[in-house]
């Protein structure tokens, strides 16, 4: 996409290009009038062009800039088994930089970014920490719970 704005936008400069040139050899006013609006028409879709372009390189930019960002900020975390078979994103003690260690929701880090898991309570039925997403909206238990074997219960193949 960015290919075909670029050869557009040059393709406009040379048709004003052209169009100046040829100004030379006109000698009636009148036609030469109208090729100066034909050449500022043109000389306005070619600064149009360039601008758009310039916008569209602009919005690359930025995205490459979040994407180098999330992988540097990706790296500084690791999945974590939190026991029970429940996994949470947990800041790397080495990449703490003064930071508490903490528990990133791994719904929300899927999504590439950093949602903090704030505490809610803890249930002494199942002997799990409850935590909630403030940016996904989940209330999630982490920790050993009781779980049922589902290997016991699984259908036969026969049915």
């Amino acid at each position: 996409m960015v290919v075909a704005e670029t050869l557009a936008s040059l393709n406009a400069a040379k048709t004003a290009f052209d169009k100046a040139k040829a100004l030379q050899n006109i000698h009636d006013a009148s036609a030469r009038d109208r090729a100066v609006i034909d050449l500022q028409r043109e000389i306005l879709l070619a600064q149009e062009q360039q601008f758009a372009l310039a916008q569209r390189v602009q919005e690359l930019q930025e995205k490459v800039a979040r994407f180098e960002g999330w992988d540097v900020e990706k790296k500084r975390y690791q999945l974590k088994d939190c026991g029970g078979h429940t996994f949470a994103y947990e800041l790397k003690a080495t990449e703490a930089h003064g930071e508490p260690i903490h528990l990133a929701c791994s719904n929300c880090f899927q999504k590439k970014q950093i949602s903090i898991l704030q505490f809610s309570h803890h249930s002494r039925d199942d002997n799990q920490d409850w935590y909630d997403c403030i940016e996904c909206k989940t209330h999630r238990g982490y920790g050993m719970a009781f779980y049922r074997d589902v290997n016991s219960e699984r259908i036969s193949d026969d049915i």
